[in-house]
C-alpha cells in the first residue's frame, strides 16, 4: 500500500502541490511553517476524509471555501492503480473512489495510514475518547464484523440515550436494550481478541526504542467485570435517568498503558511518549501486515523532535525496516537521514515540494 502521487488545491497554506513520494523512506525538509506539516495532513485527509489537527471548514487556503486532494494509490501489484478524490464543497466532505461516490468507511478500508506526530501525546495524556479511536482504526481493519456491530450498537446507545432524556418511560427505555446488550458482548470480544494481539506484539518494538521491559497494555471493556450488560443496564437505570445518558457500556471502553501495573503518562517525558506511541503505530501496522499481506502507510511528522540522537538512529532503525512507505518531515536533513541508502528528498519552501538528488 502506498501513495503513487498526490496534489491538493486551495489546501491550507498550499494554492496547489503534487507530490510523487519514494515507495520506501522519504525526508521532507524546510523551516517552521514552511508546509511540512501541510502535506502529511493532506496525505491524512486523503486518507480518512478527516483531519486531526482542525475541523474540514477550516483546512482550505485562506479566502477559499472549498478544497481538493488527489491521490492514486497502489494497493497490489497485480492491478491497476486507484484513484482517490477528497474534496470539502458546499459544507461537506465528498469522496469518490475510482470515480464511484464511496462513504468514509470505504476510504479508511482503501487507504490504512498511521501518523505519529507532535499531537500524538493526546494519545496517553488525554481522556479514553482518543484511545477508543485507535482500537477501533486496528479492530476495523482486522474484522470485517467490527463496524456492523459497532453502527448498530451506536444507533441502538443514541436511541436509549434520547429516551433518557425525554424522561421517556421504562418501557421505551428498556426497548433498546436486547439490541445494546445483542452487540456489545461482541463488539467488546473483538476489541478485547485486537488489545491481546497488540498488548502481545507491542514490546518488541518498546525494546528496541526505550530499552523497555515493564511497559503494558490493559483494556477496560467500560462496565463492570464480571457483570453481564444486562445487568449493568438495570442496575445503572436510574442513575441514568437522572443524566439522561446511558453512562456504561462499550461507549466507555478504555486503552491502557502501564508501567508496573500503574498508570504510565505521569511517569514518562515527552520524548519516551513520542517513542511510546510510535511503537503503538508500528505494532500496529504488523498487525494489519499480518492480515493483510499490506503495510499501512506511516507518516512521522518532526522526526528530530523531543529525542536525543541515540533515540532518533533507533527510530530510523526501525523506520528503514519498515516493509512499507513512510514519509517524515524534519527541519534539517541531518547527516544521520543523508545515510539511509534507499529513500528520496523533498524540499519545502513558500508552498514548493522540490525532490533533491542524494548521495
Amino acid at each position: 500500500m502506498r501513495f503513487c502521487k498526490a496534489k491538493a488545491n486551495s489546501f491550507r497554506l498550499f494554492h496547489e502541490f503534487s507530490f510523487e513520494p519514494h515507495p520506501r523512506l522519504n525526508v521532507v525538509v524546510g523551516a517552521n511553517a514552511a508546509g511540512k506539516t501541510s502535506l502529511l495532513e493532506a496525505l491524512y485527509v486523503a486518507s480518512r476524509g478527516d483531519s486531526h489537527r482542525g475541523a474540514a471548514a477550516s483546512l482550505a487556503t485562506d479566502g477559499e471555501s472549498s478544497f481538493q486532494i488527489e491521490a492514486t494509490v497502489s494497493v497490489a501489484s497485480d492491478r491497476p492503480n486507484d484513484r482517490i478524490d477528497v474534496r470539502w464543497q458546499d459544507r461537506r466532505m465528498q469522496v469518490r473512489i475510482n470515480d464511484q461516490a464511496a462513504g468514509l468507511s470505504e476510504l479508511v478500508r482503501q487507504m490504512p495510514v498511521l501518523l505519529v506526530d507532535p499531537l500524538a501525546h493526546r494519545l496517553i495524556e488525554e481522556g479514553p475518547g482518543i484511545r477508543r479511536r485507535f482500537i477501533d482504526w486496528g479492530v476495523f481493519h482486522m474484522e470485517p464484523t467490527f463496524h456492523p456491530l459497532w453502527r448498530r450498537f451506536n444507533r441502538a446507545l443514541k436511541q436509549r440515550n434520547a429516551a433518557l432524556r425525554a424522561q421517556a418511560s421504562q418501557r421505551e427505555i428498556d426497548s433498546w436494550s436486547p439490541e445494546l446488550i445483542a452487540t456489545a458482548d461482541s463488539l467488546t470480544a473483538l476489541r478485547l481478541s485486537y488489545i491481546e494481539k497488540l498488548a502481545a506484539l507491542v514490546p518488541t518494538y518498546w525494546k528496541q526504542l526505550v530499552d523497555e521491559t515493564g511497559w503494558s497494555l490493559s483494556f477496560v471493556r467500560g462496565w463492570r467485570d464480571g457483570e453481564s450488560y444486562a445487568d449493568t443496564l438495570v442496575r445503572t437505570l436510574e442513575g441514568d435517568r437522572n443524566v439522561g445518558h446511558t453512562r456504561e457500556g462499550p461507549h466507555r471502553a478504555e486503552l491502557r498503558v502501564l508501567s508496573d501495573n500503574s498508570l504510565l503518562k505521569e511517569r514518562i517525558s515527552r520524548g519516551q511518549q513520542k517513542l511510546l506511541i510510535a511503537g503503538l503505530m508500528l505494532a500496529q501496522g504488523e498487525l494489519y501486515r499480518q492480515r493483510h499481506q499490506d503495510t499501512p502507510v506511516l507518516l512521522l511528522d518532526d522526526f528530530a523532535a523531543e529525542l536525543s540522537p541515540l533515540s532518533q538512529q533507533r527510530l530510523l532503525a526501525l523506520l528503514e525496516a519498515w516493509p512499507g512507505q513512510s514519509i517524515v518531515t524534519a527541519l534539517e536533513y541531518s547527516p544521520l537521514l543523508q545515510a539511509v541508502p534507499d529513500h528520496a528528498m523533498f524540499h519545502v519552501e513558500h508552498g514548493e515540494i522540490t525532490l533533491k538528488k542524494t548521495t
